[in-house]
């Protein structure tokens, strides 16, 4: 049976990888068209071991795609799941040997171990992907990451954004069980480097004030963003637990996102549409307040003295350029509170006060946080709040599709602020 070129292409296409290479040593046909860079303008690599990944990459660089689009999803590696290294806490001799797992190591020992293991994954993968990016730095537009366990910390993954990502429109970095970029200073590098950015998804340790006053600056098309601070729970979980090996440091959650540079944000921004807040303590009742108290003082514009009435033109001026309250672009907002204070009824009317247009609205919280932030709170007014807040949103239904999770699992950290609080009454 001979098939057109174009249509044994289309097929393949749908033939994962690696599995298609096996398919390329059927024939010599099968072998070009399989070998076509044509097929590989958009890679996608699915539930691969590490070295698996690795190779693909490698192959891939021989073959000299242009790539316009790169996914890699549920990747993951046995070696970085499994290896636990020993911990000393002290140099007595009488103490026990304690074992960590080592991703919960701080990145200099981490570093360290892996060297001393002879893994060299992350070296071979970061070679590839830089070599990918220099080829592609004006091809390249779409980069997600998702549910993976690589411990790509120890790459060079981000600075090869900073340096190669030019053409990058859209960057999701998602449940990698890390804490993404934790470097402020090399977020700000990569936000200059990709003006085009338009969708900037995941949780990022490094996320701050000047990151933002940055993206503000250089953005101007973005229009979905994550944000998160120390406090955000996917954060904590993968904090850095063990330093040198001889003391234990745990997170310290302290909100690095003001205020301030939120509205920053919202105010240069004007065509965010989606909006991730991620357990901010610059969302809270009294913030909500201050910004539309904000967005009310802003000028409408100096008039100028006109002593004869006259007409105004009917042709629209072409280099007119229409002003954007900030909040009006925002369709889709996602808040998680567990270690900031949480928003209630007054809080959901100021919200939607500032984002008018708002379409959906998901909320995620539970009663530990306002147990622990406030003082004489019962299960009965939490779930009271709860339905006040619910039956406010289905007046509004028509136009707004409320979500809330009110009853979310707790967290370790606040179990562990409930102990501390227990431990202070007892006292």
């Amino acid at each position: 049976m001979n098939l057109p070129g174009t249509i044994l292409s289309e097929i393949f296409s749908y033939i994962p990888l690696p599995q298609r290479w096996l398919v390329s040593s059927v024939c010599r046909t099968w072998n070009n068209v399989c070998h076509d860079p044509y097929l590989y303008r958009h890679l996608v690599f699915e539930n691969l071991e590490y070295r698996t990944l690795v190779l693909c990459f490698q192959k891939i660089l021989t073959i000299s795609p242009r790539v316009k689009s790169i996914k890699i999803k549920g990747c993951y590696s046995k070696f970085v799941q499994n290896t636990v290294v020993p911990v000393q806490f002290s140099n007595g001799t009488n103490n026990p040997v304690l074992f960590s797992h080592i991703t919960a190591l701080q990145p200099p020992r981490r570093r360290a171990e892996y060297m001393k293991l002879n893994f060299e994954l992350h070296d071979q993968f970061s070679d590839a992907i830089n070599q990918l990016f220099g080829f592609n730095k004006l091809n390249l537009n779409s980069l997600v990451i998702e549910d993976c366990t690589l411990d790509l910390e120890m790459t060079e993954l981000f600075c090869t954004i900073a340096c190669h990502g030019h053409g990058l429109e859209r960057f999701v970095y998602r449940n990698n069980r890390d804490k993404g970029i934790s470097s402020s200073g090399l977020l700000q590098a990569i936000v200059t480097a990709c003006p085009r950015m338009r969708d900037f998804r995941g949780l990022h340790s490094g996320m701050d004030d000047a990151v933002l006053v940055t993206i503000g600056r250089h953005w101007s098309l973005l229009r979905s963003i994550t944000l998160c601070s120390l406090k955000s729970r996917d954060i904590r979980g993968h904090a850095e637990i063990i330093s040198d090996g001889r003391q234990l440091i745990g997170s310290s959650p302290t909100g690095r996102i003001s205020s301030q540079a939120l509205w920053q944000l919202l105010s240069r921004c004007n065509q965010l549409e989606t909006l991730e807040l991620f357990d901010l303590s610059s969302v809270s009742n009294r913030d909500m307040i201050n910004y539309n108290n904000l967005r009310t003082q802003i000028p409408s514009g100096k008039k100028r003295f006109a002593p004869y009435t006259i007409p105004k033109s009917t042709y629209a001026t072409p280099n007119a350029k229409t002003t954007v309250q900030p909040g009006f672009s925002i369709r889709n907002l996602f808040i998680s509170k567990y270690m900031t204070t949480p928003l209630s009824k007054p809080g959901f009317e100021s919200l939607l006060e500032l984002f008018p247009k708002l379409r959906r609205l998901e909320y995620e919280t539970n009663f530990y946080t306002f147990d622990n932030l406030f003082e004489g709170v019962t299960r009965e007014m939490f779930h009271a709040e709860c339905i006040a807040v619910q039956e406010w949103c289905d007046q509004r239904k028509d136009q707004l599709e409320y979500i809330g999770h009110w009853n979310a699992p707790i967290t370790s950290e606040q179990r562990l602020m409930a102990g501390m609080a227990s431990v202070s009454e007892g006292a």
